[in-house]
C-alpha cells in the first residue's frame, strides 16, 4: 500500500513508473493522487494507463482524476507534435 507522502516523493523525483504502479493501489485517494501527479508530469508513458483507469477504475473520484490527467497528458503530447 502506498501512502500520500510516497506519491509526493515520486512526483518530486519524476518517478513515472512508480506513479503508474500506484494507479493500482487499493486506496482510491492514492490512485487519484497518483493520476493527478502523472497528469502534472505529462509523460507520454502515462497516457495508456490513465486511459484505462478513466474507463475501468471502480472509484468515481479516481476515474475523474484519471480523466483530467489523461487530458493533460494528451494535450501536452499534441502541443509537442
Amino acid at each position: 500500500m502506498t501512502i500520500l507522502d510516497d506519491i509526493d516523493t515520486m512526483r518530486s523525483n519524476r518517478d513515472v513508473d512508480g506513479l503508474i504502479r500506484a494507479l493500482e493501489d487499493e486506496d482510491e485517494f492514492v490512485r487519484a493522487q497518483a493520476a493527478i501527479s502523472l497528469g502534472a508530469l505529462a509523460d507520454p508513458k502515462a497516457e495508456e494507463p490513465l486511459d484505462r483507469m478513466r474507463n475501468d477504475d471502480p472509484g468515481p473520484s479516481a476515474r475523474e482524476a484519471a480523466a483530467t490527467a489523461y487530458r493533460w497528458v494528451v494535450g501536452r503530447s499534441e502541443k509537442e507534435r
